[in-house]
C-alpha cells in the first residue's frame, strides 16, 4: 500500500474488490491477479536461485531464509502428522503455501503496491490474499490437494470411510458422511474468509491512517506496519497448520488399519513360531 501518496490525496482508495486493469481476449485480468503472478514469478526465480546456492557450506542470504523457511515448514508438519518421513514428503506442498502467503503480505506493504501506480484512476497490483476470489481459489486448492493426498495414501475406499465408515448405507452413518462432506465446504470458506479479510481490514486501516496522519504518515504507520508483518506469518502459519491436519485427519483411519493390520500379522507369526516349538518339542 502506497501511504506516501495516499497521505497526499483527498481521500483513501478503498475497495473490497479487486479492479480490472486489461484484458486478454475475454479474461479481465484483475489488478490482484497481476499481482499474485508476479509474486509467484519471484518466488520461482528466488527458490532457483536459492536451490543453485544450496550445498554442504553454511548457507547465506536468499539461501538460508529459504532453508529457515524449509525447517520450519518440515518440524512443523512433523509435529501435526507424527511422521518426519510425512513432513518431508509434504513439506514441498505446504511450505510453498507459506512462503507464499508470506511473501504476498509482506510485498503488499511496499509503496508500489496500491495507490503509487495507478492505472485507469485504479491501483495496478492489489495484494493477491486481498481479494476474495483469490483467497478462494487459495483456499478451493489447498482442500482439493488435501482430498487429493487422502486418496493417495488411503485408496478411495479408505477415503470414503472416512466420511461414512464401514457401513455406508446405515442411515445414521450415511447422515454423518454428509456432514463431513459439507465440513470441507466450510473449510473452504473458513480459510478463504480469514486470509482475505485480514489483508483487507489491514489495507483500510493503512489507507486510513495514511489519510488522518498525513504528513506524520511515516510515524502513524508505523505501528500499524509493524503489527501488518506479525500478521503476515500468523496468516501463512494458521492456512498451514490448518491445512496439514486436515491431511492428517484424512489420513488417519488408514494409518490406524495398516497399524492394526501390522499387529494382527505380528501377532499371527508370533503364535506360529509357538505352535512350531510346541510341536517340535
Amino acid at each position: 500500500m502506497s501511504w506516501l501518496v495516499l497521505a497526499s490525496t483527498d481521500g483513501p482508495h478503498i475497495s473490497l474488490k479487486a479492479e480490472p486493469v486489461f484484458t486478454i481476449g475475454s479474461l479481465n485480468i484483475t489488478n490482484s491477479m497481476l499481482y499474485g503472478v508476479i509474486i509467484a514469478v519471484a518466488i520461482i526465480i528466488l527458490g532457483v536461485i536459492a536451490g543453485k546456492s544450496a550445498g554442504i557450506k553454511p548457507a547465506r542470504g536468499i539461501t538460508r531464509l529459504f532453508e529457515m523457511g524449509m525447517e520450519f515448514v518440515i518440524n512443523l508438519l512433523a509435529e501435526i502428522m507424527g511422521s518426519r518421513r510425512k513432513a518431508y514428503k509434504y513439506a514441498p506442498v505446504f511450505g510453498a503455501y507459506f512462503v507464499f502467503i508470506v511473501i504476498s503480505y509482506l510485498a503488499g506493504l511496499f509503496p508500489l503496491v496500491g495507490e503509487g501506480v495507478t492505472h485507469n484512476g485504479s491501483p495496478l497490483f492489489r495484494p493477491f490474499t486481498a481479494d476474495l476470489n483469490a483467497t478462494l481459489a487459495l483456499a478451493l486448492s489447498a482442500i482439493i490437494l488435501v482430498q487429493y493426498f487422502s486418496i493417495k495414501e488411503s485408496g478411495l475406499k479408505g477415503h470414503l470411510k472416512h466420511y461414512f465408515s464401514d457401513k455406508p448405507l446405515n442411515p445414521l452413518n450415511f447422515f454423518i458422511g454428509l456432514l463431513e462432506v459439507f465440513g470441507e465446504l466450510t473449510r473452504v470458506i473458513s480459510l478463504s474468509l480469514r486470509l482475505f479479510f485480514n489483508t483487507a481490514m489491514g489495507d483500510i486501516l493503512i489507507a486510513i491512517f495514511a489519510f488522518i496522519g498525513a504528513n506524520a504518515a511515516t510515524f502513524t504507520l508505523l505501528p500499524i506496519m509493524v503489527f501488518e508483518i506479525l500478521v503476515a506469518f500468523i496468516q501463512a502459519y494458521v492456512f498451514t497448520v490448518l491445512s496439514a491436519t486436515y491431511l492428517a485427519l484424512a489420513t488417519a483411519h488408514s494409518e490406524h488399519e495398516h497399524q492394526t493390520e501390522e499387529q494382527f500379522s505380528y501377532s499371527q507369526s508370533q503364535t506360529g513360531l509357538m505352535v512350531e516349538e510346541l510341536a517340535n518339542g
